[in-house]
């Protein structure tokens, strides 16, 4: 058996180098091109064409730091055993096989996102599994009521008797690679004949300091179709890696393992709108004349068209935007052509999946799914390939709100599924033969309604959250209320709460909605992250409700007035405004706009569209001031301007500048109306040079600054709508200010 181990291992290119029985070492392989290291190296030579430059170089060459190095990337994992101290968040204060792990209190801050169990015993019955993976796994958002671990066990003790089998729930929401690789190798002190890994939607692109010259060679040759291309295949190999380290640690020890491939909502889900990354030479200008000329083709219903103008900016962009994809995609379901939607729709998951400094939602990718695939070919592994099962499942139909909460999180249906395919590749593997998938679905016990009406009102909250239509967001409220009808209370109190902005417990809606939450709903939507307006949250409560004979929309109208009309300024630029409005047709949004990605904290706001959109909230008339602090970066018209709209009325057209300006301007009473306002700025819209951009954006990642990959139309250091008292100045010419610098 280890011979065979060792002899594919070698054949695929890996080395396993024993160091000590409770732990082992890998060397972390990645094919590298050694050639884009030439345009680095000469772009270097060029810094020392003085001779005191030249003579530093000397000096460092004479060190020995410049000549090659033997280096390796490698990784140690811990091999689980008698003498293990910890699992995940449960740990034993002295070792034995007999001594159980418990749950440890200093670790009370991740209990969330690990099983809500209080021990594991190290005593296991005749057969025992460990279930590691994400939050997919973990049965994110029903959990703890109901999960895969759960479903798994109940299918596979009416086959093989109570008591016969124990599954063990080691998945984590928020798992990556390192965790996922760590619990692996701590579960082998449980001794399982099966590890079930479930995983593959945290493993995102990453840049380290060892891709530095081989990304920046890339990206200033090829833009940012090239550094994808280059993200995409470390990925690819991360996972390989990941395959070969599991099978390292585990088939010695003759434990099997069943590799889960995740699936995605390719139906339903939908990222928002955004612009094309930076392109070699003039090919954000022709992608974005493209891109108008496809939109007006759909509009007029030209799908033949269409469909010959995304193919163009498909093959400008390298597959790096979704928005010609998703063109793609409507053109060939208006054929019937089921096969070719499925592919368009992969490619636009896959197109959002690879930017290191922005993250939509956690996906995992065709890439990652074939290699998990490949590991079916060892001796010891399983595959359970969702994307084919479910594909069977909904018969040949897309995966959609069917299986999906959100964007990978399953339903109730979907979990049922994935636990039968699943038990019957375990079941092979403990007692031979074959078992229906039926058979095994026929144990399957659905969650209880008021659970399943739960998932469904947090599924509502997180699509929102996540910027998806109103239409989504109100399906899942309507599901909520029809098994769980209290859950309208919950919502009314929660929108309420959101409106308000202000803590929990020092408003009545908000220690209302704590008191009314008997299923525990506050453990997901207290981990939401910073406060947001919830606008599209809001609206479908109101439309929800509503057909239960509740009408709620003045109120809340009015509440948003009291709670946010211009008294104090509002900073509109702030996460709370800005968070409404990205969408799936919106793209004026601002690095502001996402709580968590690159930018999100940042001093100021880059908008990366043309146009840029602000709400904020006044009563009729009132009369108010806006104070604007701007730049445009790597500007290429000295006369372009940028302009500021309010409520579709011009209140001025300013100068366009690479340094900080400020203005304040007053607004008309009239042009103000009762509630929701927009503010406009549209930026100057002629293209720098890409290859300008492509080389500052090189230059970014040599100096170990991760930068945006999408061109930046304008900055916002301050957009703050205020009310002008008799003491304040009056509207003032444009000024230069001074910003701490932010990138």
């Amino acid at each position: 058996m280890k011979k065979a181990l060792k002899s594919a291992l070698h054949y695929l290119g890996y080395e396993i180098r024993p160091v000590h029985d409770r732990y082992v070492v890998f060397d972390e392989n990645y094919d590298r091109d050694y050639e884009l290291l030439k345009s680095f190296t000469a772009r270097a030579a060029r810094f020392s064409d003085s001779p005191e430059q030249m003579r530093a170089v000397r000096y460092l060459h004479w060190t020995g730091l410049l000549r090659e190095q033997p280096f390796r990337e490698q990784i140690r994992i811990d091999i689980g055993d008698d003498h293990t101290r910890n699992i995940g968040v449960w740990g034993r204060s002295t070792p034995g096989r007999k001594v159980p792990f418990v749950r440890k209190p200093e670790r009370r801050d991740e209990w969330f996102y690990w099983a809500s169990k209080e021990r594991i015993e190290a005593r296991r019955p005749k057969w025992r599994l460990a279930l590691v993976g994400e939050s997919v796994a973990r049965g994110y958002l029903y959990d703890p009521h109901f999960n895969l671990a759960d479903a798994l066990q109940t299918m596979l003790e009416a086959q093989l008797g109570r008591g016969k089998v124990d599954v063990v729930d080691l998945a984590k929401s928020n798992l990556s690679m390192q965790e996922l690789k760590a619990t692996i190798g701590q579960s082998l002190a449980l001794r399982p004949d099966i590890v079930v890994v479930f995983a593959g939607n945290n493993w995102r692109a990453q840049l380290t300091d060892q891709d530095v010259p081989y990304a920046e060679s890339v990206l200033r040759k090829d833009g940012v179709p090239g550094l994808k291309g280059y993200l995409d295949d470390r990925r690819e190999q991360a996972v390989r890696n990941l395959v070969f380290q599991v099978n390292g640690i585990l088939a010695p020890r003759l434990t099997k393992v069943i590799w889960v491939v995740p699936e995605f909502n390719l139906d339903d889900w939908v990222d928002p709108a955004s612009n094309a990354p930076y392109l070699p030479r003039y090919g954000n200008r022709q992608w974005c004349a493209l891109g108008r000329q496809a939109k007006q083709a759909l509009q007029s219903g030209d799908y033949e068209s269409a469909y010959e103008l995304a193919t163009k900016m498909t093959r400008l962009d390298g597959g790096a935007s979704s928005v010609p994809l998703r063109m793609l995609a409507t053109c060939a379901r208006y054929r019937g052509d089921l096969d070719a939607t499925r592919h368009y729709l992969e490619l636009c998951r896959d197109a959002e999946g690879w930017d290191p400094s922005f993250s939509y939602s956690p996906r995992v990718s065709t890439l990652i799914q074939n290699v998990l695939r490949c590991a079916d070919a060892l001796q010891g592994n399983a595959v359970v390939d969702l994307p084919e099962i479910f594909r069977r499942h909904l018969g040949e139909g897309l995966p959609d709100r069917r299986i999906f909460l959100d964007y990978c999180h399953l339903t109730a249906e979907g979990i049922g599924v994935t636990a039968a395919t699943v038990a019957s590749k375990v079941l092979s593997f403990l007692v031979g033969g074959s078992f229906p998938f039926e058979d095994l679905h026929a144990a399957f016990s659905p969650p209880p309604d008021k659970v399943e009406g739960k998932a469904c009102f947090l599924a509502a909250v997180h699509n929102a959250h996540f910027y998806q239509g109103s239409a989504i967001v109100g399906h899942w409220l309507d599901r909520a209320v029809r098994f769980w009808p209290e859950s309208a209370q919950l919502m009314i109190r929660f929108i309420e709460y959101e409106t308000r902005a202000v803590p929990m417990l020092t408003c009545k809606s908000g220690r209302e909605l704590v008191e009314l939450d008997e299923l525990d709903t506050l453990r997901y939507l207290s981990r939401g992250g910073a406060r947001r307006l919830d606008l599209t949250l809001c609206n479908a409560v109101v439309a929800c409700v509503k057909k239960l004979g509740i009408d709620i929309e003045r109120e809340i109208a009015e509440l948003r007035v009291r709670q946010h009309s211009i008294g104090r300024p509002r900073e509109v630029t702030d996460f709370y405004y800005s968070s409404s409005i990205p969408g799936y047709s919106e793209r004026g949004w601002t690095s502001r706009s996402l709580p968590v990605n690159r930018g999100s904290r940042s001093i100021y706001a880059s908008a990366f569209w043309e146009t840029s959109d602000f709400v904020f909230f006044a009563k009729k008339g009132q009369t108010l001031a806006i104070r604007f602090a701007y730049r445009v970066p790597m500007l290429s018209d000295s006369a372009g301007s940028v302009a500021i709209d309010v409520n579709g009325h011009r209140l001025a057209q300013l100068p366009a500048r690479e340094t900080w300006l400020s203005r304040e301007m007053s607004v008309p009473g009239d042009w103000i109306v009762q509630g929701a306002n927009e503010i406009v700025v549209s930026w100057p819209t002629e293209a720098p040079s890409s290859q300008l951009a492509l080389d500052r954006l090189a230059d970014h990642l040599i100096a170990r600054r991760l930068p945006y990959f999408f061109r930046v139309f304008g900055d916002i250091h301050t957009l703050s709508v205020f009310t002008p008292t008799a003491s304040s100045s009056p509207p003032s010419a444009v000024e230069a200010i001074a910003v701490p610098p932010g990138d």
